[in-house]
C-alpha cells in the first residue's frame, strides 16, 4: 500500500508541474489528475499506517527485521507504514495427540508411546489447554516463531509423559495412579511452559491403551472382583435370613414355655369339665371315669 500511495503522490506532483507547460484543455485535465493523485495518495498512505488487530489476537510489529518488544493488543492502531504486523492467537487453545483419526492436529496415529516401570509399552491419548501470554508474544515470535505447537508443545508433552510414566506400572496408569500421573505431568508442563511465556491451563488424559494381554488380565480381575462382591452379598443375605429364622424360632419356643408353665393340673381339669359340659348341653351321652368311682352318665333331657 505504501508503494501505491507514493506512486499516486508522484503522479499528482508531475501533473502539477506539467500543467504550466501545456495549453488550456490539457492543463485542466492535469489539474484533475494532480488533485486525484495527491488526494488518493495521501489517503492510501494514511490507510497503510492503520492496522486492526482482531479479538483474541496480538499483533507483533516487525520493522526491517527488528521485532518491537511490545505486541499490539486487539483494536485499532497506527504504526509505521513500512512495518509488518504478524498476528498471533492469545486466547485459550487446545492441542490433541491421539490415535483417533481426524480428532488431533496430526493425521493418523499421533498417540504417545511410553515405557512403564515394568517394561511395557503403553500408548497415551492426551489433550492440553494452553494460551500464549500477551506480554511474551513478541519474545516468543522473535525466539521461536509463530509455530509454537510443532516447535515447543509436542516435544515437551512427549517428554513429560514419558518421564512420569517411567515411575509407574502399566496397570497403575490404567487404574489407581491415573490421576496422580496427570497431576505430575501438569506440574512439569506448567513449569516448562511458564518459562517460555506460555500458560498451561489443563491436561486431559483421554485414553490409556495397554497391551492386549494386560487389558485382558485387568478385565478378568475386575470380573472376578464383581463375582466375589456378588457372592459376599448372597452370603450376607443368607446369614441375615438364618438369623431371622433363629430369632423367630426362639420366640416361638419362648411362647410355648410360657403357655406350658401356665397350664396347672387345676386349669387343665377345669378346661376338661367345661368341654364336657358343652358336649352334654347339646344332648350327647357323656361317660367320664372318676378315679375308679361309678361313672357319671349324663342322659339327654327329654322334650
Amino acid at each position: 500500500m505504501v508503494l501505491v500511495a507514493v506512486l499516486l503522490i508522484v503522479i499528482g506532483v508531475l501533473a502539477w508541474r506539467w500543467k504550466t507547460k501545456v495549453g488550456f484543455p490539457l492543463s485542466a485535465r492535469l489539474i484533475i489528475v494532480q488533485w486525484l493523485g495527491l488526494g488518493l495518495g495521501t489517503l492510501v498512505f494514511l490507510a497503510s499506517m492503520a492496522v486492526i488487530v482482531p479479538p483474541g489476537q496480538a499483533g507483533v510489529v516487525v520493522l526491517f527485521g527488528t521485532v518491537r518488544e511490545q505486541a499490539l493488543p486487539a483494536g485499532l492502531h497506527f504504526i509505521n507504514p513500512f512495518s509488518q504486523v504478524v498476528e498471533m492467537e492469545v486466547r485459550t487453545r487446545n492441542y490433541t495427540m491421539t490415535n483417533v483419526p481426524e480428532e488431533g492436529q496430526k493425521r493418523g496415529d499421533d498417540s504417545i508411546a511410553v515405557i512403564s516401570s515394568d517394561g511395557l509399552t503403553v500408548k497415551l491419548d492426551c489433550t492440553i489447554f494452553y494460551a500464549i501470554q500477551q506480554a511474551k508474544v513478541a519474545k516468543i515470535y522473535s525466539e521461536i516463531g509463530p509455530d509454537v505447537e510443532d516447535k515447543i508443545l509436542r516435544s515437551e508433552i512427549r517428554a513429560s509423559l514419558r518421564d512420569a510414566a517411567a515411575n509407574l506400572l502399566a496397570t497403575e496408569l490404567y487404574t489407581s495412579k491415573r490421576q496422580s500421573f496427570v497431576d505430575q505431568v501438569t506440574k512439569t508442563l506448567r513449569a516448562s511452559f511458564e518459562s517460555r511465556g506460555i500458560t498451561m491451563e489443563q491436561v486431559l488424559l483421554r485414553n490409556v491403551l495397554l497391551p492386549d494381554q494386560i487389558t485382558k488380565a485387568i478385565n478378568d480381575k475386575i470380573a472376578a472382583d464383581q463375582d466375589a462382591q456378588k457372592m459376599a452379598f448372597v452370603l450376607q443375605k443368607e446369614k441375615q435370613e438364618a438369623e431371622r429364622k433363629r430369632i423367630e424360632a426362639e420366640g416361638q419356643a419362648r411362647a410355648q414355655q410360657i403357655v406350658s408353665a401356665s397350664l396347672t393340673p387345676q386349669i387343665i381339669e377345669y378346661q376338661r369339665i367345661q368341654a364336657l359340659r358343652e358336649i352334654g348341653a347339646k344332648g350327647n351321652l357323656v361317660i367320664t371315669p372318676m378315679g375308679g368311682a361309678t361313672p357319671l352318665i349324663n342322659l339327654p333331657a327329654k322334650k
